[in-house]
This record gives C-alpha cells, structure tokens and sequence, in this order.
C-alpha cells in the first residue's frame, strides 16, 4: 500500500503542487499530462511493456499535441526551468504508479486501497504543510469552500477510485491515453468559465488528443473495418 501510494499520490500531489506554485496554472496542467508518453516509454524501458506501433503512434500524438499547447508558453517558461522540471517529476511520477498498480498482487479491492492511499498521503502532506506553510486562516468564502467539497468528493474521491480502477484493468497505455480527455474539457470549459476562447493551436491539439485516444482504445478489428472501407 505504501509503495504504491509514494508515486500514485504523494509523488505526483506534492511535486504538482510545488509545480503549480512556480508555473501558471494551465502550463502546469499541461505539463502534468505528458504523463502517457513516459507511462509508454518507462514501460517498455523498466517494465516490459511491448512498444507496440500502436502505443507508439499515440505517444507521438500526445507529443505533438502537448508541443501546440505549449507553442506560446515556451519563452514565458524558459526562465523558470526549476518549475518545468517539478511539474516533469511529479508526471513521472504519475507515469510510474501507474505502472506499478498494474503489476501489483493486490489483496484489497481498489477502492479500499485508494481510501487508504489517500489517507496515508493526507497524513504526509499534513506534515509538509506545517513546516513549509503558515497555518490557515480558515475564513474562506462561501465559494472557496465550495471549491473544497467539490475538490474532496468528486476530484480526491470518485475521481481517483474511477482512475485506479482503470489503471488496475487495462494496460498502462491504455489508461495513460484515455486520461488526456481531462485537458481537453478543461480547454472546452474555459471559454464557458473564464471566458477563453480557444486558438487554432489549441484545435489541432484537440484532433491529435482524440486520434492518440482512439489509438490504444478502439480495437484492431474496427481499425481493419475502416480501412477496407
């Protein structure tokens, strides 16, 4: 349980947070998902995985994708290459959790193994924040704790069991991919939310999440259908 909690939660939560903390937020989250291309990388390098041509075409998609993303950020964020390098741990981090829950023998069913995590990996970042924080004021607005329900029951609890479930089941790839449908509805809801319109970078990289997605998930039997067609 520890062992898979150090990369799947304390690893990625802690250095995305430091990682937040140095970049702007949306170049943070982007950063954040890379995390695919090394779940297929380390896997075939540490664990075994088959590099097959499909993994691959999806890792490349997810390159060019996250390259359109960041096409305007790079000056804004070559001087801060200490947050760039956090935010590339903490995906690493992601990648190699995955990796390990789908080669772990486990003897809890997932979701009491992802309540235990989370526990465990709130009792650390208890720790972190009384030595790097100052203590909370605790006089947040009525939205702010809003934000917080939402963070603790959906993000921290539907949300992680739904992943750790996936990860469980399929193969790294395959749930490494299907986890960039996350940054695309955070570039679709930005424009109802914040008011962000999209570019046509942003497109492009839309096109090129959903191919990379459609690689690892649509059997090759449907792909062998379409192209006869």
């Amino acid at each position: 349980m520890v062992k898979l909690a150090l990369p799947n939660m304390l690893g990625w939560h802690t250095l995305a947070i430091f990682g937040v903390a140095a970049l702007a937020s949306g170049r943070a989250a982007i950063l954040g998902f890379t995390m695919p291309v090394w779940t297929v990388l380390l896997g075939a390098l540490f664990f075994g995985q088959p590099l097959t041509r499909r993994s691959s075409v999806a890792a490349l998609a997810v390159v060019l994708a996250v390259a359109l993303l960041l096409a305007d950020e790079f000056t804004a964020m070559a001087g801060r290459p200490v947050g760039v390098a956090v935010m590339l741990g903490a995906a690493l981090s992601w990648a190699i959790g995955t990796l390990m829950m789908r080669r772990a023998h486990l003897t809890l069913p997932v979701e009491a193994l992802t309540v235990w995590m989370m526990l465990l990996t709130a009792a650390a970042l208890w720790l972190l924040a009384l030595v790097f924080e100052p203590w909370p004021s605790w006089r947040f607005s009525p939205r702010m704790w809003g934000l917080l329900a939402y963070g603790v029951l959906f993000n921290y609890g539907f949300a992680q069991i739904i992943w750790f479930s996936l990860a469980r089941h399929l193969p790294p790839a395959t749930s490494a991919m299907s986890v960039m449908m996350v940054p695309l509805i955070g570039t679709a809801s930005a424009t109802v939310i914040a008011g962000e319109w999209p570019r046509w970078t942003d497109g492009v990289a839309v096109v090129c999440v959903m191919a990379a997605i459609a690689t690892v998930l649509v059997p090759p039997a449907a792909w062998r259908a379409v192209l006869r067609r």
